[in-house]
């Protein structure tokens, strides 16, 4: 398969990606460990990271499976990294999760390009298409890595003028 490499390689970034969970439960100190975005992020990035695990790894075997039709490959490679996005729909409701309406929107917004631009690849069945739509899928955990970081910094109540962050 063309780029096998490629899709292996996404294969392990995906694993990569499901631990950082434990690097966003340490770095989460602003929240409960049990407060809804907490939970929210730690589940989002563990999801993502193994979706495109299986995604990554199963495309070089879906190859193999379809006979060496490289062109249903990556239709169904596209159609399950299409229905990525769609959970993150799901998750967006808001709540407790998503403390910022505007975090939320945009967040909404993003996962509907995603959907669309991966949803193309279906009809176009592009192996080059393909790989890029996997690196922008990587936007979803990388947001949340950004955020849980971006937060960290951020001062808590109990932190007085002059404190160091701990």
């Amino acid at each position: 398969m063309p780029g096998d490499f490629y899709f292996m390689a996404f294969g392990g970034l995906g694993v990569s990606l499901a631990g950082f969970a434990g690097l966003i439960s340490a770095l989460d100190r602003s929240r409960a460990p049990d407060s809804a975005v907490a939970v929210y992020r730690v589940r989002g990035i563990v999801f993502l990271g193994f979706t495109l695990t299986l995604i990554g790894f199963g495309t070089v075997a879906l190859y193999t499976l379809t006979g060496e039709d490289l062109t249903l490959t990556v239709r169904l490679s596209s159609l399950a990294l299409a229905l990525m996005p769609v959970r993150g729909l799901v998750e967006s409701r808001p709540g407790p999760a998503w403390p910022n309406e505007q975090e939320r929107r945009v967040s909404i917004v993003v996962l509907l390009v995603l959907i669309a631009v991966t949803a193309g690849n279906i009809f176009v069945a592009s192996v080059g298409y393909l790989e890029l739509v996997m690196l922008l899928q990587l936007t979803g955990p990388m947001s949340i890595f950004y955020n849980t970081i971006k937060d960290a910094g951020r001062a808590t109540p109990e932190d007085q003028p002059g404190t160091p962050l701990r």
